[in-house]
């Protein structure tokens, strides 16, 4: 009963200091209006060091990847989403595109990680399941399919080491399946969420962790006096630990929409009803992040 106490105080915490989204006006409505948005948005090409000032950390951007910062990457989230993610601080890409990971920041304060041993991957799965189950009915209702989640990919792990936690859902619905990656990275305030979309193919054929993600961690760190063991006595402490964070954030990860499906129809030229992408967007938000594409050899 720890754990889910601990979820509910994490939620409640999380959303009573969640940043206030910035306003991106009205969705797009037409395929034209919808490439002009994104063909506006500037990406940064490798290699290169970049800054991510809300997080105070640093990406060292690889040869043949692409990276967004700040309101860009924010305003990307958007566009592929159609929810907004206020705390989006950078999109990483392969040049080819296909795959993303998305950075998001938590001002958090700092976040104890004693209570780690209390994560139980079996009750948070099915906390989930049967969130994701019950929300379905509102799904249908504003004309989606129902969606479910088949399982861990991954269960929760921590690192130690690098002060992460990573983890990966299968979900599913009438057309198939598809994987979201998530990565927490702990900080002296805060902590760094990456969310790799793909494919399951994808993700499956990287016998492992994708390899995109292990990237997006690896070239990231938080700049000196930032970082987990720079914490002092008198910082911000959050009111929960990791294991309340974990809880906290697959709940959040509903949050991640499905109208990345309407936009990528609508490119391929299939006849869909674009002003219908702005119905039901307190439902649409409880959805996990899908990619729509091919698979390919990239992860």
């Amino acid at each position: 009963m720890r754990l889910v106490a601990g979820f509910w105080l994490a939620v409640a915490c999380v959303f009573a200091v969640a940043p206030v989204a910035a306003d991106q006006g009205p969705y797009p409505k037409t395929e034209e209006e919808i490439k002009a948005a994104y063909d506006a948005l500037q990406w940064h090409s490798g290699p290169g060091s970049y800054k991510l000032p809300a997080s105070h950390a640093v990406i060292q951007l690889p040869s043949d990847r692409t990276l967004l910062l700040g309101a860009d990457a924010e305003r990307y989230s958007w566009l592929a989403s159609g929810t907004e993610f206020p705390g989006t601080e950078a999109v990483l890409t392969y040049d080819s595109g296909n795959v993303e990971v998305y950075y998001e920041w938590r001002d958090e304060g700092y976040i104890t990680d004693s209570d780690w041993e209390e994560v139980d991957p079996d009750k948070l799965l099915a906390q989930y399941r049967d969130g994701t189950e019950s929300a379905n009915d509102e799904r249908v209702a504003n004309g989606f399919e129902p969606m479910h989640v088949v399982g861990w990919l991954e269960a929760p792990h921590y690192d130690k080491s690098t002060r992460t936690v990573t983890y990966a859902m299968e979900l599913k619905d009438k057309n198939g399946s598809w994987a979201n990656a998530f990565a927490l990275r702990l900080g002296r305030a805060g902590y760094t969420e990456f969310t790799w979309v793909g494919s399951i193919g994808l993700f499956r054929g990287a016998a492992g962790r994708p390899v995109l993600l292990n990237q997006a961690l690896a070239s990231h760190n938080y700049e000196d006096g930032y970082r987990y063991q720079d914490f002092k006595e008198g910082d911000k402490v959050a009111a929960y630990g990791i294991a309340g964070l974990v809880a906290a954030a697959l709940g959040a990860k509903f949050g991640k929409g499905l109208i990345a499906a309407i936009i990528a129809f609508a490119l391929a030229g299939k006849k869909i009803a674009i002003p219908a992408i702005g119905v039901g967007i307190a439902a649409l938000a409880k959805f996990g992040r899908r990619l729509f594409s091919a698979d390919r050899a990239e992860s």
